[in-house]
C-alpha cells in the first residue's frame, strides 16, 4: 500500500473552528463550548489510527496562556483532557518541547491537586473507616469536606479522564525527561498523597498508584524528595494503616520494590554513617528512630529491605560500637518475629539468622539481653525455628547475668497456652523450673511465676485429663514444692517460692460461695505430688509448726495490742521488749531482708489501729472460716494500702505466710464429703491424705465439726473414714474436752473398734476413749483385752497390743491395774515364744512389717508397749523398777543382733525390725533425763546407737530420721551428739548427708547455749568420738615388739580419719579451732576408763591433732593456745597416775613416721557428700552393700549381696511409725516424760529456738516473757558460766573432770 493510501485510511480530527478567536474579546461560555467539543472529538480518536497532521492546528493553541491560565475551572479541565489526548495520539513521540512538556505536566498536577483535594468547612465530617475515625485524624487530609462527594466535584469526569489517560498510556513517564523533573516528580508524589480520599473509587486510586509506579520505574535516579515523601508516610501513618495515603504508599512500594532497594539501603546506611560512630544522645535517638522505621517498612513492604538485612548482619560484627550492635540485634529480632506464617527466616536469610543467633553469647550484657527479649515473637510466629531457638535459650538460661536468666523465664511465662503446649519443649520448661532455686531473687520470681501462670492456663485441661497438658504442665506444682525443700535453698528463697505457690497455685478464692471447688483444687494438686513434695506442702500449710507451738503470729498481734502504740499501762513495762522479741523471731524466720521486716512490723505495731489488728487476728485464727479469712485479708490489705502504703509489701508477705489460706476449718466438710461419698478413687485418695494431716497436726480445725466426726465414726463400710474420724476425735478432744460426745453409742463403737478393728484403728480408738467423757471406758477396754488374751484364738492380737500401747502412755494407771496378767501374757506368749520365721533366712534383707508373721509383728509391738509403759511412769518413784527390765530386754535384742534370746531364733528380716525398734525405743526413753542416765550406766553406748551402723540400709536410714528429730533439740545427754558422725562410713551418700544435716542442726542449737554448755555439747564430743573410735571392734589393734598396741590395718586408720573429718566439717571454724586442738592434744594426758591400755586413744589423739592442724592450714586459721581449763568427761576418762607417766606419754609419738607422712593429706578437703538421691533411685537401691559400715563385732554382719529390696517401700511404710512417735511424743507431756523439762525450757539457749504459740509446750507469750527476763539476767549468767569454765567445777552433778596442768 502506498503512503498516500495509508494517509487516506487514517482518521482525521474534524474540528475546523479556531480554538482561540482572534481579534475580538473571548466569551468564556463560547470558549468552554469549543474546547469541550474538541475534547469529545479527540477522545473518540484512537491511537495509531489518526492522521497526526490533522492535530497540528489545535496543538499549539492548547498550550497558550489564555487556555492554561484561564480563570474558568471548566476550560482548564477540558484543556487538560485535550492535552492528555494529544499526548496519547502523538505517542510515542511528544508533540511538544521539553520545556513545554514541563509546563503541561505541571498544569496537569495543579488541576488534579487543586480540584480533587479534600477541603475544610463547617459541615459534618465524612466518615471514612469502619472504626468511624474522621478525616481530622489524618494530618495530610483535612478532616471535614464541603459536603460534596468526590463524584459531585465539578468536572470530576474530566479529572478522572485525565488520571486514567496518564495511567494507561503512561505518558506521565515523559516527566522524567523534562527540565526540573525532580521537582515535578516530587509534586506528583506529594500531591497524590494529599488528594487521595476515602470516597474515591478503587479504580481511580489504582490509576494514581500506576502513575506513581510508572514515574519510579522510568526514573534513572529517584529524587530525594520522592524518598522523603515515601518515608514520611511510613513514619507518620504506620500506626494507622487505614489512612489511604499510607495504603497508596505501601502499594506503590510493593510494586517497585526492586527499584527502591538501593535508595532504601542508601537512606539507612547514610543515617548509620552520620550517627553511628561514637554516638551522642541525639545520635542514638536518630539511630533508634531509623531502626523503628526499618521495622515498620519490613512489616508492610519486606522486599524493600533485601539490601538492608545484610547491613544489619554486618552491624552484628562491629565489636567497638555497642549501640549499633544492640540496635541491630533488636531490629533483626523484631523483623524475624513479624509476618506470622511467612517464609522461615532461617531459610530466607540463613547467614543473617546464624549471625543473630550467635549474639546470644555476645560479650556485652545489653546485647545478650536484647537478643533474649527478641526471641518471644519468633517463638510465637515461626514454629519451624522453635526447636533451634529453644536450644539457644536453654543454653542462655545459665547465663552469668541474672537479668538474662530472668528475661528468659519471663518470655516463657508470657506465651499463650497453645504455644506453650505445642511448641515449647518439656526440656525448656524443666530448665525454667531449675531456675526456681536460682541464687537471685528476680530470677526465682520470674521462673516460679512463669510456671505458675502456665499451670493456671492449663488447669482446666489437666483436670479434664488431657494427656498433652498433663505431660507438659502437671508436674509444675510438684517441682515448685520440691524447690522449697532443696538442700541449697535459703530462707529468702523458701519464703519467696512459698508466697508465689500460695498466691498462684493454691490461692484463696475470690468468691467464697463454693468451698468445695476451693478444696477440690487442693486435692487435685495433692493427687499429683510424690512423697517429698507432699512433705513440702505440709510445711507450707504450717500446721506442723503450729502443733509444735512454733507459730509467733498470734503472739505478735496480741503484743501489738498490749504495746498500745507506746502508751503502756502500769505493770506492762516489758510490753515493748516482748514485742521486739516476737518481731525479731518473725523477721529472722520468715523474711529474707530481716532488717526491713523488723522496721515495717514495728511501724505496723506503732500505728496502733485496732481495726487492722482485729482483721489480722481473723486471718491467723485457726478457727476462722474461709469466708471470714477472705473478707478480712482483702480489707486488711486495702486499708494498709490506703493509709500505710510503705508497709504494704511486708504486710502482704506476712499475711500470705501466716494466713490459713490452703486449709482452714471450712476445709473439713468438703474433705469428709469426698471420702464418704467419693466420685472416684482419684478424689478420695488425696482427700484421705490431706485429712490425715489435718487430723494429726490441726486438731483445732475440728472443733466445730465434732458432730460430723461422730457420724463418720459410726460408718460401717468405709474403714478409712472411720480411722480418720477416730484420729481427729482423739486429737480434738484432747484440746477441747467439751466437744467429746455425751452419748454412749460412740463410746461403744470405739471399744468395738479397739477390740476388732485394724491396729491403726485401735490406736486412735484408744486415744479417743482415753479423752472421752466416760471415765470407765478405758477400764472396760483393758478388761476385755485381758479376757481375749486368755483365749486360744489370737486373731486380733496386734489390735489389742496397739490399743494397750496407747493406753499405757495416756492412762498408765488403768493399764497398770491389770499389768500382771498383761505382762505375763506378753513375756510368755509373745516375746519369749519361738519365732515362726526361724527358717526364713539369716540375711538381713528388709521387708515390710506387714509381710512378717503375726507373732513377729507382735514382738515388735510388745517392745513398743513396754517402752510406753515405762514412759507412762516416768515421774513415778518406782520408775526405775519398771525401767531396768525393759533396758535389759532392749539391750539384749541389740547384743543378740536382733534376737530376743537364743531360744526365740528370729529370722533375718524380723531381726532388722527388732533392732530398729529397740534402738528407737531406747532413743525415746532417753528423752527422760533420769532414763538417759540409766541407759548410759546400764547399756553400752555402741549398742545404743548401733543402728547408725547397722548392716541393713533401711535400719540405718530410718534410725537417722528419728535421730534428726530428737538429737538437735539437745534434750539428751551430750554423748548422743556423736551419733550423727558415726554415719561417716556409710556407703550411701544420702545417709551421710542426713548425718551432716543433723550435726549442723546440733551446732546451730548449741550456739545459743552458755559457754560451758556449748563446749560440752559441741566441742567436747570430739573427745567422746575419739574414745568411741578407739573401742570400735572394726578398728583392729595389734601388739608391737615393744609390747604396745598400734593400728594393725592402715586402712582402718584411713577410715577413722573420715569420722574425724566429718566432725570437723560440721563443727570446726576459726573461733574454736584452738579449743578443738587443745581437746585432741589433751587426751594424751588422760587414761581410758574402759580399757586396760590407753594407747589406741593416744594414737587417735595424735591423728586428730594432725587433721585439725591440716584443716587450719587449709583455711588459713591460726591455732591459738586455749587460755582456759578444759573439763573432759569423767565417765570415760581419768587422770594419769603420776606426773612422770603423763610426761612420758606426752613426749612419745605413737604414730609411725610413715603414717605421719600420708596423714599430711588428711583434713584438707571436705567429706564428699552428694545430694540426696531421687525416689526412683531409692526404689532401685537395695538394702545390703558390698562394703557395710563399721559395725560392732558383737553383732554379726549380714552377708553382703545385691540390693534387691526397695528402700522406697519402707520409707512409705515408715510414715505411720513416725506419725505414731510424733503423736506419742505429744502425749508424753501429759504423763511427764521429762521431769526436767521446765528447767530445760528456762535455759538461755531456748530463747532463739523459735517463738512458740498455741499448740506447743510453751506459749509464745510465755516464751517472750522468759526472753525478757533472760536479758535482764544475761550478764550474771554469762559471768557465772565463764567462771565455771575457768574454775573447773568438780561437783558431783558434773559429768566432766578437769585437765590438770600440774607439773
Amino acid at each position: 500500500m502506498t503512503r498516500a493510501s495509508q494517509t487516506q485510511s487514517l482518521a482525521k480530527l474534524d474540528f475546523s473552528e479556531p480554538l482561540i478567536q482572534s481579534g475580538k474579546r473571548e466569551n468564556t461560555e463560547a470558549l468552554l463550548k469549543r474546547i469541550k467539543t474538541l475534547h469529545q472529538k479527540l477522545s473518540t480518536l484512537e491511537q495509531d489510527a489518526v492522521d497526526i497532521k490533522s492535530l497540528d492546528p489545535i496543538r499549539k493553541p492548547l498550550i497558550k496562556d489564555v487556555i492554561l491560565h484561564h480563570k474558568d475551572r471548566g476550560v482548564k479541565a477540558y484543556a487538560a483532557c485535550c492535552l492528555a489526548d494529544l499526548l496519547r495520539l502523538y505517542a510515542p513521540d511528544a508533540p511538544y518541547s521539553e520545556s513545554q512538556l514541563r509546563d503541561i505536566f505541571n498544569f496537569f498536577l495543579v488541576q488534579l491537586t487543586s480540584n480533587l483535594k479534600l477541603t475544610t468547612s463547617s459541615t459534618q465530617p465524612l466518615q471514612i473507616s469502619r472504626n468511624k475515625s474522621n478525616i481530622i485524624n489524618q494530618p495530610s487530609q483535612p478532616s471535614q469536606t464541603t459536603g460534596q462527594r468526590v463524584t459531585d466535584i465539578p468536572y470530576y469526569s474530566e479529572y478522572y479522564h485525565l488520571v486514567e489517560s496518564l495511567a494507561t498510556i503512561k505518558s506521565v513517564v515523559l516527566v522524567c525527561d523534562v527540565p526540573d523533573s525532580d521537582m515535578l516528580m516530587e509534586g506528583f508524589f506529594n500531591g497524590f498523597m494529599e488528594i487521595v480520599r476515602p470516597d474515591m473509587n478503587k479504580t481511580l486510586i489504582r490509576y494514581l498508584r500506576d502513575i506513581l509506579v510508572a514515574l519510579i520505574e522510568e526514573a534513572s535516579q529517584l529524587p530525594q524528595g520522592v524518598m522523603d515523601c515515601l518515608i514520611s508516610q511510613f513514619e507518620n501513618y504506620a500506626s494507622r494503616p487505614e489512612v489511604l495515603s499510607f495504603q497508596l504508599t505501601v502499594d506503590v512500594c510493593n510494586q517497585v520494590a526492586d527499584k527502591l532497594k538501593r535508595p532504601i539501603y542508601a537512606h539507612f546506611s547514610e543515617i548509620q554513617a552520620n550517627h553511628g560512630r561514637d554516638p551522642s544522645p541525639d545520635d542514638i535517638k536518630a539511630l533508634t528512630e531509623s531502626h523503628a522505621l526499618l521495622i515498620t517498612i519490613y512489616k508492610f513492604c519486606p522486599d524493600l529491605l533485601l539490601n538492608v538485612i545484610p547491613l544489619l548482619e554486618d552491624n552484628l560484627k562491629v565489636s567497638d560500637e555497642l549501640i549499633i550492635r544492640q540496635l541491630s540485634v533488636k531490629t533483626l529480632g523484631r523483623l524475624f518475629a513479624q509476618r506470622a506464617g511467612s517464609e522461615d527466616p532461617s531459610k530466607k536469610y540463613p547467614s543473617t539468622w546464624r549471625a543473630w543467633l550467635g549474639r546470644r553469647v555476645d560479650k556485652a550484657f545489653n546485647v545478650r539481653l536484647t537478643w533474649v527479649e527478641g526471641t518471644k515473637g519468633v517463638l510465637t510466629n515461626h514454629p519451624e525455628v522453635r526447636e533451634e531457638l529453644q536450644s539457644s535459650l536453654r543454653d542462655r538460661i545459665h547465663d552469668s547475668d541474672e537479668r538474662i536468666r530472668a528475661a528468659i523465664c519471663k518470655i516463657v511465662g508470657s506465651l499463650d497456652y497453645e504455644t506453650a503446649l505445642h511448641h515449647i519443649s518439656l526440656d525448656t520448661l524443666k530448665e525454667i523450673a531449675g531456675r526456681m532455686s536460682d541464687k537471685k531473687a528476680s530470677v526465682r520470681s520470674e521462673s516460679t511465676s512463669a510456671l505458675a501462670k502456665l499451670w493456671n492456663l492449663a488447669y482446666s485441661e489437666i483436670e479434664s485429663s488431657n494427656p498433652d497438658a498433663i505431660k507438659q504442665f502437671a508436674w509444675i506444682p510438684e517441682a515448685m514444692l520440691l524447690a522449697t525443700c532443696n538442700s541449697i535453698v535459703t530462707l529468702e528463697m523458701r519464703m519467696q517460692l512459698t508466697s508465689i505457690f500460695k498466691t498462684t497455685i493454691l490461692p484463696l478464692p475470690k468468691e467464697t460461695d463454693d468451698e468445695q471447688a476451693w478444696v477440690d483444687r487442693l486435692l487435685f494438686v495433692t493427687s499429683r505430688l510424690n512423697d517429698d513434695a507432699f512433705v513440702a506442702l505440709r510445711k507450707i500449710i504450717g500446721l506442723a509448726e503450729y502443733a509444735k507451738g512454733n507459730s509467733p503470729f498470734m503472739a505478735f498481734v496480741l503484743f501489738c495490742e498490749d504495746y498500745n502504740g507506746g502508751v503502756i499501762a502500769d505493770g506492762s513495762q516489758d510490753a515493748k521488749l516482748k514485742l521486739n522479741f516476737v518481731i525479731d523471731a518473725i523477721a529472722r524466720s520468715y523474711f529474707g531482708d530481716a532488717e526491713k521486716a523488723k522496721k515495717d512490723l514495728n511501724a505496723f505495731a506503732a500505728a496502733n489501729e485496732a481495726r487492722l489488728f482485729k482483721l489480722y487476728k481473723t486471718c491467723i485464727d485457726i478457727q476462722s472460716s474461709l469466708a471470714s479469712i477472705v473478707k478480712a485479708k482483702n480489707e486488711l490489705l486495702r486499708k494498709v494500702h490506703q493509709s500505710h502504703d510503705d508497709l504494704l509489701e511486708t504486710i502482704t508477705s506476712l499475711v500470705n505466710i501466716s494466713t490459713w489460706n490452703i486449709v482452714n476449718q471450712s476445709s473439713i466438710p468438703p474433705l469428709l464429703k469426698r471420702i464418704s461419698k467419693p466420685e472416684s478413687e482419684a478424689s478420695s485418695t488425696p482427700a484421705l491424705r490431706v485429712l490425715g494431716i489435718l487430723a494429726k497436726e490441726g486438731a483445732p480445725l475440728f472443733k466445730h465439726h465434732a458432730a460430723q466426726l461422730v457420724v463418720a465414726m459410726m460408718d460401717r463400710k468405709n474403714d478409712h473414714l472411720v480411722e480418720l474420724a477416730l484420729q481427729a476425735m482423739g486429737a480434738v478432744c484432747k484440746i477441747y474436752p467439751e466437744v467429746a460426745p455425751a452419748e454412749h453409742r460412740p463410746i461403744e463403737r470405739a471399744i468395738n473398734i479397739a477390740l476388732e478393728g485394724t491396729p491403726r484403728q485401735a490406736k486412735f480408738a484408744a486415744r479417743f476413749l482415753a479423752r472421752s467423757k466416760e471415765p470407765d471406758a478405758c477400764e472396760s477396754l483393758v478388761t476385755e483385752i485381758v479376757k481375749e488374751f486368755k483365749k486360744e484364738d489370737q486373731k486380733h492380737l496386734l489390735t489389742h497390743l496397739r490399743a494397750l500401747t496407747e493406753l499405757a502412755l495416756i492412762k498408765p494407771r488403768v493399764v497398770e491395774a491389770q499389768s500382771e496378767e498383761i505382762m505375763d501374757f506378753i513375756m510368755a506368749q509373745v516375746i519369749n515364744s519361738p519365732s515362726p520365721s526361724t527358717d526364713v533366712g539369716e540375711d538381713d534383707k528388709w521387708v515390710e512389717e506387714d509381710s512378717l508373721e503375726p507373732l513377729d509383728r507382735a514382738k515388735i509391738s510388745s517392745l513398743k508397749f513396754l517402752t510406753h509403759r515405762t514412759l507412762g511412769f516416768a515421774r513415778d518413784p518406782e520408775a526405775d523398777t519398771i525401767l531396768r527390765p525393759v533396758l535389759k530386754l532392749l539391750s539384749d535384742v541389740l547384743f543378740n543382733d536382733g534376737k530376743i534370746n537364743e531360744n526365740t531364733q528370729e529370722g533375718g528380716a524380723v531381726r532388722c525390725h527388732l533392732r530398729l525398734k529397740s534402738s528407737v525405743c531406747l532413743l525415746k526413753l532417753a528423752n527422760v533425763r533420769t532414763f538417759d542416765k540409766a541407759i548410759a550406766e546400764q547399756c553400752q553406748f555402741d549398742l545404743v546407737v548401733g543402728a547408725v551402723q547397722d548392716p541393713c540400709y533401711m535400719v540405718r536410714h530410718l534410725y537417722l530420721r528419728k535421730l534428726g528429730k530428737v538429737v538437735p533439740t539437745q534434750r539428751l545427754s551430750p554423748q548422743w551428739n556423736i551419733a550423727p558422725i558415726l554415719i561417716a562410713m556409710d556407703p550411701e551418700d544420702e545417709n551421710k548427708q542426713a548425718g551432716l544435716r543433723i550435726m549442723q542442726k546440733i551446732v546451730a542449737t548449741c550456739s545459743n547455749l552458755s559457754t560451758a554448755d556449748k563446749i560440752e555439747r559441741t566441742e567436747m564430743p570430739l573427745a567422746r568420738l575419739l574414745h568411741f573410735l578407739a573401742h570400735q571392734p572394726d578398728v583392729h589393734w595389734a601388739k608391737a615388739e615393744q609390747g604396745e598396741e598400734i593400728i594393725g590395718d592402715q586402712q582402718n586408720l584411713h577410715d577413722v580419719a573420715r569420722f574425724i573429718e566429718m566432725y570437723l566439717d560440721c563443727v570446726a571454724h576459726r573461733d574454736n579451732v584452738g579449743l578443738l586442738f587443745a581437746i585432741a592434744q589433751g587426751l594424751k594426758g588422760l587414761r581410758d576408763r574402759s580399757a586396760e591400755s590407753s594407747v589406741p586413744l593416744w594414737i587417735l589423739s595424735e591423728l586428730a591433732v594432725i587433721i585439725i592442724r591440716n584443716r587450719a592450714d587449709k583455711n588459713a586459721w591460726p591455732i591459738p593456745i586455749y587460755p582456759g581449763k578444759i573439763r573432759f568427761p569423767k565417765d570415760i576418762f581419768h587422770h594419769a597416775d603420776n606426773h612422770e607417766e603423763k610426761s612420758k606419754v606426752q613426749h612419745t609419738q605413737y604414730l609411725t613416721q610413715e603414717v605421719r607422712e600420708w596423714a599430711k593429706t588428711l583434713g584438707r578437703r571436705n567429706v564428699n557428700v552428694a545430694s540426696a538421691p531421687t525416689a526412683q533411685k531409692k526404689a532401685q537401691s537395695g538394702n545390703n552393700h558390698t562394703r557395710s559400715p563399721p559395725t560392732s563385732a558383737k553383732r554379726k554382719a549380714a552377708t553382703s549381696g545385691n540390693k534387691k529390696s526397695s528402700k522406697k517401700i519402707r520409707i512409705e511404710e515408715s510414715d505411720d511409725d513416725e506419725e505414731d512417735d510424733n503423736e506419742e511424743d505429744s502425749d508424753d507431756e501429759d504423763n511427764g516424760d521429762d521431769e526436767d523439762e521446765s528447767e530445760e525450757g528456762e535455759e538461755e539457749g531456748d530463747d532463739d529456738e523459735g517463738v512458740l504459740g498455741r499448740g506447743g509446750k510453751r506459749g509464745a507469750k510465755t516464751k517472750a516473757k522468759r526472753a525478757v527476763s533472760g536479758k535482764k539476767a544475761k550478764k550474771v549468767k554469762v559471768k557465772k558460766s565463764d567462771k565455771s569454765v575457768d574454775d573447773g567445777d568438780k561437783s558431783e552433778e558434773s559429768d566432766l573432770t578437769d585437765l590438770s596442768d600440774e607439773d
